[in-house]
């Protein structure tokens, strides 16, 4: 298994634990933001920066073609649910 696969398994499980739990933080008027995704989510990132630096840092100093579709669909995905998490709701 390449060295960069259980890194980007961790980001993963932390973008899927958003949706699984929350901790909604008032920020008045009644509205609330996801305080615990944004920060799970931020850790999803530099967990996936990480996985990002050792695929680089490989033979021939380019990440492997299935690493970069997966880098940018799971960037994708934590970028949504980021979006998702620190938006307004009622």
């Amino acid at each position: 298994m390449p060295p960069v696969v259980p890194q980007l398994l961790i980001a993963l499980a932390l973008a899927v634990l958003t949706s699984v739990i929350g901790y909604p933080l008032d920020i008045g008027g009644g509205r609330h933001v996801d305080a615990l995704d944004a920060f799970l989510l931020m850790f999803a990132l530099v967990n996936l920066r990480g996985a990002w630096a050792t695929a680089n840092a490989g033979p021939g100093g380019r990440a492997p073609a299935w690493f970069v579709v997966c880098g940018l669909l799971l960037a994708a995905a934590i970028t949504w649910a980021m979006v998702r998490a620190l938006t307004p709701t009622p």
